[in-house]
């Protein structure tokens, strides 16, 4: 076997949810300082809208303008509700209007906004003294304002309910993310697996072949290949990617133990174009099955030396690998099934890029077959 590594020189061209579900994903109650602090302005907000429509209506309609004393009341009205609105939240998390518990549950925020309603007429006996008193008994006070705090209790509810679901959608986008992150990993690992015993039989059985016909001293120099080739091969064995360079240098190896069954039946090229960065991440043993490919369909089938080219090139901000044969081209299998390798190259791809990468493996213009794998190029 003979190898020739080029250096291309660059071309130049003149042109140029369920109920058990949810109760299971529902997240435990809790508000941070930024919220009660948002809370608290909220509400304020609102005052400070009820005032302002106080002053134009005053304005425009010729009523007498609001005192200082019916200013202070109103926002005591709202700093209170934003005091209450804690618990409300907390209430919201606790009792969920969701399917299975929304008409007990409906009661029980129906009372908590009497409960709410009757607190608040409590707040105003409380701060009476200090905004100057308050006109009507407890009972015309309650009713007064029973409308307006059940609507501000279920205004409540309806927000912490939104903010609530929001955070649930939230955390089980974030777990569903880790869990598609470890099954892709999963998967690609055990494709990867499935590569590691397919070359290491495929070498075995050669080695025994050599055996058989009393090549001994080309059979230990294959085993001591095939230790160098699973070094190189554990070394990376965690990482999906590798540079560019390591996984050429695991191709040279590779071919050095083909070249040991084959000898001068099997030519190679390896040519990398200047403009690739050789530390480039690749998939970790993209270019072997291919290679081992165009070996077995293109140099087995043929009684003369055959050629195998391995180039890499910059095309479109991807970079792009090829591996060329000159043997009878691309076959249909008997059984129409793809090899392990081919079929866990394809898989691999698109667990790793989804749709950002290319594989084709087609006849060439000349004969023999054309792998192309291309993956984003890092420093594009």
């Amino acid at each position: 076997m003979s190898i020739a590594l080029t250096h291309t020189p660059p071309a130049v061209s003149a042109d140029a949810p369920s109920a058990s579900a949810g109760a299971a994903a529902r997240p435990r109650f809790r508000v941070r300082w930024g919220e009660l602090g948002v809370m608290f302005g909220a509400w304020t907000a609102i005052g400070v809208f009820l005032l302002a429509q106080g002053w134009l209506g005053s304005l425009f309609t010729g009523r007498a303008p609001l005192t200082a004393g019916e200013a202070a009341w109103i926002m005591e009205s709202m700093w209170v509700w934003a005091a209450f609105t804690p618990a409300m939240f907390w209430l919201s998390a606790r009792f969920p209007l969701e399917r299975g518990l929304r008409a007990r549950n409906l009661a029980l925020h129906a009372a908590f906004a009497i409960g709410f309603a009757v607190a608040d007429v409590g707040a105003d006996v409380v701060f009476g003294p200090l905004l100057g008193g308050y006109s009507g008994t407890l009972a015309q006070r309650f009713f007064g304002k029973l409308f307006i705090n059940v609507f501000s209790y279920a205004a409540v509810v309806g927000i912490a309910h939104a903010v609530q679901y929001h955070r649930a959608l939230n955390e089980r986008r974030e777990r569903e993310a880790v869990l598609e992150r470890q099954l892709l990993q999963a998967r690609l690992q055990a494709l990867e697996m499935q590569i590691h015993p397919h070359f290491l039989f495929n070498t075995l059985h050669a080695v025994a072949s050599l055996i058989r016909v009393k090549e001994d001293q080309s059979a230990i120099k294959m085993l001591v290949g095939l230790s160098d080739l699973l070094r190189l091969a554990l070394r990376n064995r965690d990482a999906q990617e590798v540079p560019l360079r390591d996984e050429l240098d695991f191709v040279r190896h590779y071919l050095d133990v083909e070249g040991i069954r084959f000898q001068d039946r099997l030519k190679v090229r390896i040519e990398v174009a200047p403009d690739v960065p050789l530390d480039a991440p690749v998939p970790h043993l993209i270019l072997q099955p291919l290679v081992e490919n165009a070996i077995r369909h293109g140099v087995e089938k043929r009684a003369a030396a055959g050629v195998v080219t391995v180039d890499v090139a910059r095309e479109d901000g991807m970079l792009r690998l090829r591996v060329t044969d000159d043997g009878p081209g691309p076959q249909p299998s008997a059984n129409g099934r793809r090899g392990v390798g081919l079929a866990n190259t394809r898989e691999r791809l698109a667990h790793l890029y989804g749709g950002r990468h290319a594989f084709d493996l087609r006849a060439g213009a000349e004969g023999g077959a054309v792998a192309t794998v291309a993956v984003p190029l890092g420093d594009a």
